[in-house]
């Protein structure tokens, strides 16, 4: 004998999904539940418990890896609702990337998002990958080096660029001992990964040279705009 499910006209009014929400909290609701929030409605052969259920059964991890057309295969969904999952799980992703979306607006902010990850003995070089809202959506430490160096190639950064479809980037590197002076390198290295990101049509947003000092940031002294 199987165990047989409620449609949603067979649940009372004040334990719907909406209702229950409300009432109890997003804990207190199932999987199934909170899709049933998220899709609002069902289909004209499956009401919304029903085909958020069936949903689920083809669990989360084949979900993400289907495409667009094979969402639109399975029964009951059409264009909207295949587009409202890849919406879902698109934003639980970048939810569970580092920085989880914050928007970084001026070299202040990425200061200090920057700050504590840079606070290291060995010269660390940071980039931050954001979206067109500036929003971070990837982080990578590029490269660690000696206490008063570290070598980088413009190519390192832009990998995560490109599997990120990042809008911009934002690079940061410490100066462990000493201030945050940009030297001669530097500035020769900000030049090439500027011309590098002009070149594949990301933004180079900014460079922070950060110590204990403080930071300087190299578009507000003027030279990314050279």
């Amino acid at each position: 004998m199987k165990y047989t499910h409620r449609s949603i006209k067979e649940v009372p009014e004040d334990l719907r999904p909406r209702e229950k929400l409300k009432k109890l909290g997003p804990k207190a609701l199932s999987e199934e539940e909170l899709l049933a929030v998220i899709l609002g409605t069902g289909t004209k052969d499956k009401d919304v418990l029903t085909l958020s259920r069936d949903l689920i059964r083809e669990g989360w991890d084949r979900l993400r890896r289907m495409s667009l057309e094979e969402l639109r295969s399975l029964k009951g969904l059409g264009d909207v609702k295949a587009l409202q999952i890849k919406a879902l799980i698109e934003i639980s992703e970048r939810i569970k990337r580092p920085g989880g979306g914050t928007r970084i607006l001026d070299p202040e902010a990425a200061y200090q998002f920057l700050r504590d990850r840079l606070n290291t003995p060995r010269e660390t070089l940071i980039a931050l990958y954001l979206d067109l809202s500036h929003r971070v959506v990837g982080e990578e430490v590029i490269a660690v080096g000696s206490v008063n160096r570290v070598f980088v190639q413009p190519k390192d950064v832009l990998l995560k660029a490109v599997e990120t479809a990042a809008y911009g980037v934002i690079v940061a590197h410490n100066h462990p001992q000493g201030l945050p002076e940009p030297s001669k390198e530097d500035l020769e290295f900000t030049r090439r990964l500027r011309d590098a990101c002009s070149l594949l049509g990301f933004e180079l947003i900014d460079h922070l040279i950060v110590s204990e000092e403080g930071y300087v940031s190299l578009k507000e002294r003027g030279f990314l705009d050279i």
